[in-house]
């Protein structure tokens, strides 16, 4: 009934040409603060890094996709659930904010071959998700030449709650539009879901080597996490 009524929402506003919804689940958020000299020199050109109170960070974020459906199509079958760990960083252009996705993992190969094509930075990924009575474990060996693992065990903790306007939280989550770039080019994507719902979440990493700056980054400050979010995603299109 959600979908649906997303959908029919949605459908009605032409400024928003949606071509892909998804339903993420077990959303884990890792948000670690870093120097703004440091991720700067990993920016291009065209964008600015954003800040909250002169402080720049890095988050990874890692779900499962338990849902994809193209616009106009019938929903396809998954023989098996989708997981996407992602790094990226806050920016702005032209007075927009949004995120800057360094990498994207994926387990499935074909997501990660369309994602190429369309110019997101998806990498293809061994990955296992697991719960075990209220704790998701989840495990992430990338593959190729830009090899890395990710393992940590999570657990919700704390009362749902809705960021407040000029939060931290709110800062962090609230964010709609991503860019990233490939052989100096600028792509942008638009993204429209409700707002975040979250909790606050304990975490225990025990493997960590996905792009971090100059092993810039320590423990996150901050964890949070989502039980279920669905989102229309539009085209990703090149920046004049």
């Amino acid at each position: 009934m959600i979908l649906k009524k997303i959908k029919q929402k949605t459908e009605s506003d032409s400024s928003f040409p949606w071509i892909l919804l998804q339903k993420w689940e077990h959303i884990l958020f890792l948000h670690y603060p870093i120097s703004p000299e440091t991720i700067k020199t990993y920016l291009p050109r065209e964008v600015e890094l954003d800040t909250y109170n002169e402080q720049a960070w890095i988050s990874i974020v890692s779900f499962t996709v338990s849902r994809n459906q193209f616009r106009f199509f019938p929903r396809v079958p998954y023989t098996y659930p989708m997981q996407q760990i992602n790094v990226r960083t806050y920016i702005k252009r032209k007075g927009e904010i949004g995120v800057y996705f360094f990498t994207m993992d994926t387990n499935k190969l074909s997501a990660a071959l369309g994602g190429r094509i369309v110019n997101a930075p998806f990498l293809h990924a061994d990955m296992v998700m697991r719960k075990f009575a209220n704790t998701y474990h989840i495990y992430s060996a990338r593959k190729g030449e830009l090899s890395a693992e990710f393992e940590a065990r999570y657990f919700p903790a704390g009362a749902v709650f809705y960021p407040e306007k000029q939060s931290l939280d709110y800062w962090l989550l609230e964010r709609y539009i991503f860019w990233s770039y490939k052989k100096g080019r600028l792509y942008r994507g638009d993204i429209k879901h409700d707002r975040w719902e979250i909790r606050n979440a304990e975490v225990n990493i025990e493997k960590q080597s996905l792009f971090l700056p100059e092993n810039a980054i320590g423990e996150p400050q901050l964890v949070h996490y989502a039980s279920s979010k669905v989102a229309l995603n539009g085209v990703i299109k090149k920046v004049k």
